[in-house]
């Protein structure tokens, strides 16, 4: 038995009242034997990757920022009311039965609205789907496959006997996700770097990085499977091996405007 009927939204929230009670499926006894068998490697040994050289490398970087430049396309807005909005967009569940059985898949289609209640024509929000059982107080996440056009496909396998509730949740709307991603590129040269030397008694902390503009003798520690290499200043009468950890910190820098910052209140 399940309601179709949807509650009023929060802010970030897409509240979805329907409850659904699971039965399970009766099965034939199932008789098991004992077997004598050999365990074997379910698959062959693979030899060692091959060094890629560093050209090779720099182009899989490339090829791989590109897919992800194109799975987060910039998203300019003029305004937060043009933005996704959980309390306008709706969800309702595709097929409806009268009876649910433990193993099924439920679809939930979502339409995503902005705060004028017009409909989204793009894709790209950052949502999470859950599915609860209060009375095993057990939890399982959804798949959200997003459909570009403003819509997206939330699908559940119900695990449990019972009253299950399904939940889903606007984190980001697809401009504040455009957004962080766009800060992220800008600012990935932001971030300090302190690497800890320790030999005997004494500790030294210098600069680190993957690039550094300096005289001084440096110390490298490279990735031999990626060729990548991360720098650090060595310190005087202290060997690289000396190394024992660094730690990082933003510099106070933001690349956000203040109407994408508005996306991120709570």
């Amino acid at each position: 038995m399940l309601s179709s009927t949807l509650i009023p939204q929060s802010l970030l929230g897409f509240s979805l009242s329907c409850s659904l009670f699971i039965w399970t499926t009766p099965k034939m006894p199932i008789s098991l034997h004992h077997w004598n068998f050999t365990m074997k490697p379910s698959c062959p040994e693979v030899p060692p990757h091959p060094v890629a050289s560093s050209a090779e490398t720099e182009l899989r970087i490339e090829r791989t920022m590109e897919k992800l430049d194109q799975l987060t396309p910039p998203r300019p807005f003029t305004h937060r009311v043009t933005t996704t909005s959980a309390a306008h967009s709706t969800a309702s569940i595709l097929h409806p039965g009268d009876a649910y059985r433990r193993g099924d898949q439920l679809d939930i289609l979502l339409e995503a609205r902005d705060h004028l209640g017009h409909k989204k024509t793009d894709g790209g929000d950052f949502l999470r789907a859950r599915m609860s059982s209060p009375a095993l107080k057990a939890g399982a996440s959804g798949k959200v496959t997003d459909l570009n056009n403003g819509t997206y496909l939330v699908s559940f396998t119900l695990f449990w006997e019972g009253w299950v509730s399904p939940s889903l949740l606007l984190i980001h709307p697809s401009e504040g996700v455009s957004a962080l991603w766009r800060a992220r590129n800008q600012g990935y040269d932001r971030v300090i770097f302190t690497g800890h030397f320790a030999r005997g008694t004494s500790h030294v902390n210098t600069d680190c990085a993957l690039v550094l503009n300096s005289s001084t003798e440096l110390c490298e520690y490279l990735d031999t499977q990626d060729q990548e290499a991360f720098y650090c200043v060595r310190p005087p009468h202290m060997p690289c091996a000396a190394l024992t950890h660094m730690h990082s910190q933003n510099k106070d820098v933001s690349y956000l405007s203040k109407q994408e910052w508005r996306l991120f209140d709570r």
